[in-house]
């Protein structure tokens, strides 16, 4: 454990000056970390729309959102790790935005509401091989969120019960996107909540 005089060390640079940042600084650097994330994923949907993703290059990148190199690898591995963290936070913005909703577990309409707005970047996600680790990605960050709306009186284990919801809203979501989505994401919300209240259902006692 550091002793009081090394903290203190720890929080000065070489001339003594505090390097400790107020809650403005902090705030400020969350706000541009932000504001870089976004002009990266931009740059990224219109590129892939425009030139396919396996085409495109960190580079390319760079230089559409106007990002330094440095800047973004303090960030991200690569353009894979961008798409992929992207993905995930916007799964946990949708849980967050649908509140304690009852009888809902999972933000699905939401979800396809999204996705449904991005036909071509998700097409382009699919050529590029991308959409199954997105998917993959998205299964195990929802599984999170879903496990800990689980009702307790359900008779099956949470952990495995919501990988397999989560699993299944992916799956659901995959196929829609095959098929054109031909309901809308009300809809499929409506059917996923209904597969989960017979899933949870728990089964009545048999006598043999």
């Amino acid at each position: 454990m550091q002793r009081p005089i090394e903290r203190e060390r720890a929080l000065t640079d070489r001339r003594g000056r505090s390097v400790r940042k107020s809650a403005a600084d902090v705030d400020r650097d969350d706000r541009r970390v932000k504001r870089t994330t976004r002009a990266l994923i931009q740059a990224l949907v219109h590129l892939s729309i425009e030139k396919g993703y396996s085409a495109i290059t960190v580079q390319d990148l760079l230089d559409r959102a106007d990002v330094g190199r440095s800047t973004f690898y303090a960030h991200y591995r690569g353009k894979d790790d961008l798409v992929i963290r992207s993905f995930e936070r916007m799964l946990e913005g949708l849980d967050r935005r649908m509140g304690p909703e009852p009888g809902r577990l999972a933000p699905v309409r939401e979800l396809f509401e999204h996705v449904g707005g991005f036909n071509a970047f998700h097409r382009a996600m699919t050529r590029g091989g991308m959409l199954d680790r997105l998917f993959r990605a998205g299964t195990a960050t929802l599984a999170k969120t879903i496990a800990a709306r689980l009702p307790a009186a359900s008779p099956l284990p949470p952990d495995m019960a919501a990988h397999a919801l989560a699993g299944a809203v992916f799956s659901m979501l995959r196929h829609w996107i095959d098929t054109g989505g031909p309901r809308s994401p009300a809809e499929m919300d409506r059917i996923f909540h209904a597969l989960v209240g017979q899933a949870l259902v728990r089964p009545a006692n048999r006598s043999s």
